[in-house]
């Protein structure tokens, strides 16, 4: 998992809609004690260093030993090959000591050494990792082994929650990586056939033992079949062919739980946002007169007031979302702002916001005070049937205030293109992955500096005093050494949001997953992979 809010490779993903591919049936036959599941494409790689989507990523979940373990139920990094771990406090220096008698699959020795190797790979440029510019200097990192059980890392600056970029390392072995065929975690690849499955066999050398001493992993293996047929997975799910089902769309969560109302799950909120925004940026190819709008905070703070988030959360999501007010999700317990402040549903302050910034009502339409009509489009993704609902009902809503809006799809790409290049557009409406808890993996679009501060990108200086102090929060708590003063800074920039409105949030969709009844040892999680986090511990009722 790329801790950090994504876009393309690296930072901040817009989700979008996938398109969708068939299978006539299931990939291959299940094996004694064998899990299976699906992916949704083919991964694009095995080469653990180099992991950039989703698919991918899951296979080194499953396969990788690493250093630390980010842990995504009590959202905490623990010790993994590593015995112990600590950090200097000047937080430069990260030391590690390694379990004893550590293998590799293939039953060779793996000791400091490997460790090392397998670091500086991925901090190599020629590598290309996505991890390496999480240390902020990768080529100024040095990593040293006094001996064969201590890996010591210097970094050259501190890195804030340094700890997590570790669970993204797979630890290979020296100078022989094996795109996965030999590995340290807890499988490895045995079998791969194109847009049917990738096959994953139990390393019988896995460090882990449970409680009463019996070597992990449980099961035999894991088969994850290509699929993107959500109705055939619900099918093969209901045969027992699937043992989870991960991120249901509220529709098809609805459709199973019709069929088996004990496997699916609701796990509440996720860290994910859904949000509309309106085009600040001075180069925009839009009216002054629409710029002036979308940078009055009266107006803004109005539309938030007109939209009925409650009604999103139950029509567009079937009641399987949370109303939004922060860009921090309640999943998110260690740093959602608690006391937050927020515009929630109020037509008649909304009105009144409106009319003490000058605009009026000519008849049931609204004017600005130069006598402009206010309408504008809503700009989402083709294909995304939660989010076009929502636009839908965000454009009745604004309706009650004389505001008329309409609602335009595009494909993904052309979409992107109005985004980050041509900014073309008024408004738009689109979803966040969150895909780390930290706020620091936010700098990317909360910096007004960055290519990706939507509603105005890459300002040469802060457009507003809010802004630049925005920006300054952000950088004093990625340079704090308490994390009490972490949170007090991102409490502020949390109330700032709320009270500009830059992002007006929606709602956070909540988790839904399945679960065969078969499957033994799941303990859910809100972040990815939800359910099969653990999946050392996971195992059919038949099997061992």
């Amino acid at each position: 998992m790329r801790n950090s809010i994504r876009l393309c490779a690296f930072a901040l993903a817009i989700l979008a809609a996938a398109p969708a591919k068939t299978c006539l049936a299931q990939a291959a036959p299940r094996m004694p004690g064998e899990l299976a599941w699906t992916i949704g494409y083919d991964p694009k790689t095995f080469d653990p260093a180099i992991v950039d989507d989703q698919e991918s990523e899951q296979v080194r979940y499953l396969t990788a030993g690493v250093l630390l373990r980010f842990n995504r139920l009590t959202q905490k990094v623990e010790p993994e090959l590593a015995e112990t771990w600590s950090v200097s406090a000047n937080g430069r220096t990260l030391t590690f000591r390694l379990r004893l008698g550590l293998q590799f699959s293939d039953g060779s020795s793996l000791t400091a050494r490997d460790a090392a190797w397998s670091i500086r790979r991925v901090l190599l440029p020629s590598t290309h990792a996505p991890v390496a510019e999480e240390f902020v200097s990768p080529g100024e990192v040095t990593v040293e082994t006094p001996d064969a059980r201590t890996v010591i890392v210097h970094l050259p600056k501190r890195v804030v929650g340094i700890g997590k970029v570790f669970d993204e390392i797979a630890i290979e072995p020296a100078g022989r990586p094996s795109q996965g065929r030999i590995t340290s975690g807890p499988f490895f690849v045995s079998d791969y056939h194109r847009s049917l499955y990738v096959r994953l066999r139990r390393n019988p050398h896995f460090y882990a033992r449970d409680a009463a001493g019996v070597e992990l992993p449980y099961a035999s293996g894991v088969r994850l079949d290509v699929l993107e047929n959500p109705e055939q997975e619900i099918r093969l799910f209901l045969r027992g062919a699937y043992d989870v089902i991960d991120d249901l769309p509220p529709d098809y969560f609805e459709l199973l739980r019709r069929k088996d109302p004990s496997t699916v799950r609701d796990l509440g909120p996720s860290l994910n946002t859904e949000q509309m925004w309106f085009n600040q940026a001075p180069d925009a190819p839009i009216p002054a007169w629409e710029k002036a709008w979308f940078r009055n905070r009266a107006f803004r703070i109005a539309v938030s007031q007109a939209v009925h988030r409650a009604d999103l959360a139950r029509i567009a999501y079937e009641g399987h979302a949370t109303p939004a007010y922060s860009f921090i999700s309640p999943a998110n317990s260690i740093w959602y702002n608690r006391s937050l402040s927020a515009p929630h549903t109020d037509v008649a302050a909304a009105k009144a916001e409106l009319a003490a910034a000058g605009f009026h009502l000519s008849g049931s339409v609204l004017e600005d005070a130069a006598g402009h009509t206010v309408k504008f489009s809503i700009l989402t993704n083709a294909g995304n049937a939660a989010r076009l609902k929502m636009a839908t009902l965000i454009q009745q809503d604004l309706a009650a205030l004389g505001m008329q809006v309409t609602v335009v799809t595009m494909d993904f790409p052309a979409l992107v293109e109005r985004l980050m290049h041509t900014q073309d557009y008024e408004a738009c409406l689109l979803g966040l992955e969150n895909v780390d808890p930290d706020p620091n993996t936010m700098m990317n679009i909360w910096l007004s500096s960055s290519p990706n501060h939507q509603w105005d990108p890459s300002e040469k200086e802060p457009a507003t005093a809010w802004e630049a102090e925005i920006d300054r929060l952000m950088n004093e708590q990625a340079g704090a050494l308490m994390s009490s003063e972490r949170k007090q800074a991102v409490d502020r920039v949390q109330q700032i949001v709320a009270d500009q409105q830059p992002f007006i949030y929606l709602v956070y969709p909540n988790v839904l997953v399945a679960v065969s009844p078969r499957l033994q040892g799941v303990q859910p999680a809100v972040l990815e992979p939800a359910l099969t986090w653990n999946v050392e511990d996971l195992r059919l009722r038949e099997a061992r």
